[in-house]
């Protein structure tokens, strides 16, 4: 099986007294860079965490209060505990999750494979959650940084005349550039925005109608080819008698930053995987379930097929020999093996069997390839594309997790393309759409009841709209305004970091678009996003 690769630190619970399991050795399959340490109580493993060099804990159930208190305190600081059910049971099960248990391993037969399986998955998505929140932080400094340096001038600072001539440039706009400042006066800055619609060349629309920008976003073409994203301030040069004499541009290479953006991006979407894993495990594993008894079944056939052809054989045999009374009793005996084993039964339910292995294994290429697409990266330059077609391809990979507490409906209509990154679209829709379940349970809980999640598009105001509406718990009037602020969220500890809706709405506003919310509190939420459509040339309205 897959190791760990690097050293990680396990802390197993367990009462003092041995159990039937043994979770110490089937974790040391995990590779010589698992080191397990041994625990007895709930108060020594708190303390052994506090320094966070604790990778996971694994607890078994028979601690019974022991293992609740240590989950309790755990699911809201962590590091994820996998909870080991002794007896099997489904109570102690679902008692394990709703106490904050990250998963839960049966003590039965498949134990010592499992328990590995289980516990490189919860290592590496803490892990991972861990880096994210250090990427995070990364780029917060880097915008701060950015921001610093343009208030203070010491970014890529250009001068033009009413023209678009450079008249002056400071070093860091040479070094972005690709050029000196001999070789840039008194040329046209246009060149280096060859590619950017002419809307978006804020400097022109500072020239043309004294317009000023600060912190948008464009992308600059040095002499070379190279593409650079930046972040661009403009403002209009005026004179004392308030006559127009040119424009400023301040600007910094944004290249690290788009960086970093990705790969937040790109965690924060394989952690929404890991969410889901559940639900597509089993469902993956009801085809899986069929497919697997079709071919037992399908072995028992071939074997009784198999005896029909030794008869067929004999009786060819017989023939062959021209003895009257040797066919006359091969023909019984193939006669009497085919009454016996039913032939046009077992011909017929072969090929029942190998139609549904047949529909099982397409079930599991389409759940597997939508998780391929959805954790794929995104490439550097946008695309157009179908929203209905990732819309769909996003609500397939969620359904499985949700399925048990909400009925799906949909509302599609004919769309036209839009311009876009499509797998940062579709990491907002997974955002609104996980929101949306998360509201419903809240809302119904262990009630046997089950809410609804519309999904809807239309084209609307030279653009298209998606809607995800919820019957869950909804906002509370309060806290509408502030639900995309970054790292603002009415979940409980542990359950939420605050960036899920700030990354989305940041995600539509550098497509042009917006994200909206309208809620009303026990009854329902709706969340809207407008995108631009796109251009016959391929740009963003």
């Amino acid at each position: 099986m897959k190791r760990v690769g690097s050293e990680v630190q396990i802390i197993v619970l367990r009462p003092v007294e041995s159990t039937a399991v043994d979770p110490i050795s089937a974790l040391r399959r995990l590779g010589p860079e698992a080191r397990v340490e041994v625990l007895h109580s709930a108060a020594a493993c708190r303390a052994r965490c506090r320094d966070k060099s604790v990778d996971l804990i694994v607890a078994e159930s028979a601690l019974g209060a022991e293992c609740w208190e240590l989950l309790e305190h755990s699911s809201a600081v962590g590091p994820p505990v996998v909870v080991i059910n002794d007896d099997g049971s489904e109570y102690a099960a679902l008692e394990a999750f709703k106490r904050g248990a990250a998963d839960c391993v049966v003590a039965g037969a498949e134990f010592a494979d499992v328990l590995p399986v289980v516990a490189l998955e919860q290592i590496q998505r803490w892990r991972a959650a861990r880096d994210q929140g250090v990427a995070e932080r990364r780029i917060r400094d880097l915008e701060s940084y950015n921001q610093n340096i343009i208030q203070n001038l010491n970014s890529a600072l250009l001068v033009v005349d009413l023209s678009g001539q450079i008249v002056f440039s400071n070093p860091p706009a040479e070094e972005i550039l690709g050029e000196s400042a001999e070789a840039l006066r008194g040329r046209p800055i246009w060149p280096w925005f060859a590619g950017v619609p002419q809307s978006e060349i804020h400097v022109a629309r500072t020239l043309e109608t004294g317009e000023r920008f600060k912190g948008l976003e464009s992308t600059l073409t040095r002499v070379d080819g190279t593409a650079v994203p930046i972040g661009i301030s403009s403002a209009p040069v005026i004179d004392g008698a308030g006559n127009k004499l040119g424009a400023v541009a301040v600007f910094s290479d944004l290249t690290e930053i788009k960086l970093l953006q990705r790969k937040v991006l790109q965690t924060e979407k394989m952690a929404s995987i890991g969410q889901l894993a559940a639900g597509v495990a089993h469902e993956i594993n009801n085809p899986m379930g069929f497919i697997h008894a079709n071919l037992f079944q399908m072995a028992e056939y071939m074997t009784d097929l198999h005896r029909v052809w030794d008869g067929v054989g004999a009786l060819q045999a017989a023939v062959a020999g021209g003895d009257l009374g040797e066919i006359r009793r091969s023909s019984d005996e193939l006669t009497a093996i085919s009454e016996q084993i039913n032939i046009a039964f077992v011909l017929s339910d072969f090929a029942k069997a190998i139609r549904e292995s047949q529909e099982g294994s397409e079930r599991i290429r389409h759940i597997v390839n939508d998780l391929r697409d959805f954790s794929h990266r995104d490439s550097e330059h946008p695309a157009l594309a179908d929203v209905n077609q990732f819309l769909d391809s996003t609500a397939s990979i969620v359904w499985p997790m949700m399925k048990h507490l909400v009925v799906l409906e949909k509302e599609y209509r004919d769309l036209p393309k839009v311009h876009c990154y499509p797998m940062q679209l579709q990491q907002v829709f997974m955002n609104l759409m996980v929101n949306a379940y998360q509201a419903i349970e809240q809302k119904v809980g262990d009630s046997g009841e089950a809410g609804t999640i519309w999904l809807r598009t239309e084209p609307r105001e030279g653009g298209v709209a998606i809607s995800v509406k919820d019957t869950g718990v909804g906002i509370a009037p309060e806290n509408l305004d502030r639900i995309f602020d970054p790292f603002f969220t009415t979940k409980k500890v542990g359950m939420g970091t605050g960036l899920g809706l700030s990354t989305c709405f940041n995600i539509v506003e550098r497509h042009g678009g917006s994200l909206v919310a309208e809620s009303e509190p026990g009854v329902e939420t709706v969340f809207t996003v407008w995108l631009p459509c796109a251009n016959p040339d391929g740009a963003a309205d």
